[in-house]
């Protein structure tokens, strides 16, 4: 009999546990198991890359605290022998189901970031809430999928059992990774004619792209070529950081884009790909860049640092997170004379690599 499986998210916009999530559950469909995903909304671009063999059931809400009973009855109704998640808030929920025995699905967590780091950074009663409960809860998950070092060394801090952890890379790498790189950029005329530095993410404050529109300020004064700043990605911050555009008189050279179907030609064509993030689980479109032998520039923060990117030679940390030191490396790497990266660890990063791991757990339990 086919094993059921339930994976969980908010909605389906670009995101990387997004992503990944999706590349898991088109993986395992294909491999004889009875996928659905659960969404708070089934709004998003991502949509488009979920297989015919995955089911979306749609919750039609806008908060999670709306969806609690609704989640139960769900899970009870189709009985699914493995709940997936990776986002901290549903992880919890379903954590909380596990301790008070609604549930008998096997849970498997996936953390997308590192969690002291990122609730620590806004020091609120409620983040402070957040890091108690995922202290005593987390523990009731099964099995959990662990994508980097910090991570790791956090579950252990919850008292997470080293024989419920299990290392795995993000799913990026599928067999049209390179086809949908060398792909035209579509409507934009000018950046196939000039040097962009890029940057994608959530506009939101823990990819720090006020820290990279500061630098790019500098940059323009002393760069005498002609350049852009091209940010992808939508969050609430985009009004602020537009304003901050137009006040600071940059808005002709700094181009914001929506959430895109395919990024990996805006990466394969940019001079610089920069991610200023303040913590991260294991950054996609960074490692999607490297993989693509482009120069990266990053801030070193929890889940984002040498320890974990290691295997790649063309990524440069900054030795300390300010606007000076930033400006100062990309006018370095934007005068350099281009190098050549050779990835041999693609194959690290391949869906399928992840996605065994994944299967071999739901058939091991």
């Amino acid at each position: 009999m086919r094993k059921k499986i339930i994976f969980f998210l908010h909605n389906l916009n670009a995101g990387g546990a997004e992503k990944n999530l999706i590349n898991y559950a088109n993986f395992l469909s294909d491999n004889y198991i009875n996928v659905k995903i659960i969404c708070l909304s089934d709004k998003g671009i991502l949509k488009k890359d979920i297989s015919k063999k995955v089911k979306i059931i749609n919750l039609q809400k806008k908060r999670l605290l709306n969806s609690i009973f609704l989640i139960l009855k769900i899970i009870n109704k189709n009985k699914p022998d493995f709940l997936f998640s990776s986002l901290l808030h549903i992880s919890l929920l379903l954590c909380f189901f596990k301790k008070m025995n609604f549930i008998n699905s096997k849970l498997f967590i996936r953390p997308s970031n590192v969690v002291l780091s990122n609730h620590k950074a806004n020091n609120s009663k409620i983040n402070s809430v957040i890091i108690h409960l995922a202290k005593f809860f987390l523990r009731y998950a099964d099995l959990f999928f662990c994508i980097s070092v910090d991570i790791k060394n956090e579950l252990k801090l919850f008292k997470i059992p080293t024989k419920k952890i299990v290392k795995i890379n993000n799913a990026i790498v599928d067999n049209d990774f390179f086809i949908k790189s060398k792909k035209p950029l579509k409507n934009n005329k000018k950046l196939k004619e000039s040097d962009y530095i890029l940057s994608i993410g959530r506009l939101t404050e823990q990819k720090n792209h006020l820290m990279l529109l500061n630098s790019f300020i500098h940059i323009k004064k002393k760069y005498k070529k002609k350049l852009f700043l091209v940010i992808i990605g939508e969050g609430h911050l985009k009004k602020k950081l537009n304003k901050f555009v137009i006040k600071n008189k940059i808005e002709q050279d700094v181009i914001f884009l929506n959430n895109l179907q395919n990024v990996l030609n805006y990466i394969k064509f940019c001079k610089l790909f920069v991610q200023t993030s303040l913590w991260e689980g294991q950054p996609n479109v960074l490692i999607e860049a490297l993989l693509l032998n482009k120069q990266v520039i990053a801030t070193k923060c929890p889940g984002q640092n040498e320890k974990n990117l290691s295997n790649f030679k063309n990524c440069h940390f900054l030795k300390v997170n300010t606007v000076n030191n930033l400006s100062k490396v990309i006018l370095f790497f934007l005068k350099k004379k281009k190098i050549t990266f050779k990835s041999n660890i693609i194959k690290d990063y391949l869906i399928n690599q992840s996605g065994i791991k994944i299967l071999h757990a739901i058939k091991k339990n």
